[in-house]
């Protein structure tokens, strides 16, 4: 009960402390809710020109979105903290963390909790309507189970990659490059349906990095699409993907720990 209540009063903390200045803090949900809304407008532009991409027609490239921004989301609340992960390795700060009797990985998460990525889940919402309007999908019991399970799964594989990218501090200090690349560029990959590329890319955004499973392969199981891809059980994928994604991700960040040294700042 100590160590959960301790989490919590850094939560809230955090949450405080982003609030303090609370021009500042409209002004960057206005800058988040512009981002998104300008890349719905390149999609709806796309499909506009094309009608559909690969196959893939509004209702089901919405659905694609959909599963994406809800798993991004909850991602955003919880793992932000990471992004300034080697701030703290730099600084010396992770010293401190150190001399606590709490998890390292759950303070570093606790003190930087972003209840900004709550937006996600309105645009999720605003999502999910366009994909009812264009798809009819029936959302029985069986469906709304899966479509929980695969936004957590998606969720736990981008929060693996935000440790992975994180633990990278551990070794060399500074990972702003390699952040930019593979927390924000990659996830443009998949705002679009994984069989407009090449099966060097469908692999690698399959078995190396597999941010195919967040909305792509479950998209099936949603849409009743039959399509060949490279096995028909990876529609199955994504929560198993996920945990076992981000326990490797817990793993790297434990022999990372094991590897630090301070920077004596």
């Amino acid at each position: 009960m100590f160590i959960d209540n301790t989490y919590l009063r850094l939560i809230l903390s955090s949450i405080q402390s982003k609030m303090e200045y609370r021009g500042s803090f409209y002004v960057f949900l206005l800058s988040i809710v512009s981002f998104y809304l300008s890349q719905i407008f390149v999609i709806v532009i796309m499909i506009y020109n094309f009608r559909s991409i690969q196959g893939w027609g509004p209702g089901e490239l919405s659905l694609l979105y959909t599963l994406f921004i809800f798993s991004y989301g909850i991602t955003s609340n919880v793992f932000s903290g990471l992004l300034f992960f080697s701030e703290f390795i730099r600084k010396g700060d992770y010293d401190r963390i150190l001399l606590r009797p709490l998890n390292t990985l759950g303070q570093i998460i606790s003190m930087n909790f972003d209840l900004t990525g709550l937006i996600h889940f309105g645009l999720g919402i605003i999502a999910l309507i366009l994909t009812h309007h264009f798809l009819p999908i029936e959302w029985d019991l069986k469906r709304i189970f899966l479509f929980v399970l695969t936004i957590i799964g998606g969720s736990l594989i981008f929060g693996a990659i935000r440790i992975f990218v994180a633990g990278v501090s551990f070794f060399a200090i500074k990972n702003d490059s390699l952040q930019h690349l593979v927390v924000f560029s990659t996830r443009e990959f998949i705002l679009y349906p994984l069989n407009i590329y090449n099966r060097f890319v469908q692999f690698f955004l399959t078995f190396i990095f597999p941010i195919g499973f967040v909305n792509y392969y479950p998209a099936h199981l949603f849409l009743d699409k039959k399509e060949a891809f490279l096995h028909p059980m990876l529609i199955y994928g994504t929560f198993p993907v996920g945990v076992v994604f981000f326990l490797l991700s817990l793993l790297f960040w434990r022999v990372g720990e094991k590897h630090y040294g301070s920077t004596g700042s």
